[in-house]
């Protein structure tokens, strides 16, 4: 009996295989990777790097989203507009003010999809772009459409570090050039993991 028509079946059924991530840069201590979707004009991008703190304190710095315009890179405002269920569920207003280019700014709303209890499992909030409690589009603004992403923290050494994954992939938009937007997502990933490594060992 031949194989094919199952193995024809198992590909409808999984659909066809992920791009593979490509190792793009590796710098202090961050490793970035890249892909680009079936279908996509810019790239997925996620950094990875093992931070010396453990993963209570990163989780922190990366949900204190008021005070992103003192620890995220070109932040120029920042604020929670919605809070649900508890804090698991969060809406985001930010505006970035990132040399170059005009401004953008995004809304999106945040999910606490955490498995941690006593200092095991893993910690991870991911995100959507959500209309929801969005403020008016202002002049000389862009607004972001695409914005997907995620922060994996994983503890290492007994809980003493955290292996953390960012995972970003986003449209900037405008009429920004699809390959300078590559570049950008490229370079403002690790960008961001180092900032929150910065704040999470802070003494």
């Amino acid at each position: 009996m031949s194989l094919l028509p199952t193995l024809s079946l198992l590909v409808l059924l999984t659909g066809a295989a992920e791009p593979a991530w490509q190792q793009v840069t590796r710098d202090d201590g961050i490793i970035v990777q890249a892909r680009t979707p079936e279908g996509g004009s810019v790239s997925e991008v996620k950094a990875t790097a093992l931070v010396d703190a453990p993963p209570q304190d990163v989780w922190r710095v990366i949900r204190d989203y008021n005070n992103y315009t003192k620890t995220m890179p070109y932040t120029e405002e920042s604020r929670v507009l919605a809070s649900e269920q508890d804090g698991k569920v969060i809406v985001f207003h930010c505006l970035v003010n990132a040399p170059l280019v005009d401004k953008r700014d995004f809304i999106i709303r945040i999910v606490d999809d955490s498995d941690w209890k006593e200092g095991k499992g893993f910690l991870k909030t991911s995100w959507t772009v959500t209309t929801q409690g969005a403020p008016p589009e202002k002049e000389g603004v862009v607004r972001v459409k695409l914005n997907n992403g995620y922060w994996l923290l994983e503890p290492r050494e007994e809980g003493k570090k955290t292996f953390v994954t960012y995972y970003l992939y986003t449209d900037p938009g405008g009429s920004l050039p699809k390959w300078i937007a590559d570049r950008a997502n490229k370079t403002s990933v690790p960008d961001v993991l180092r900032a929150v490594r910065k704040y999470s060992t802070r003494k």
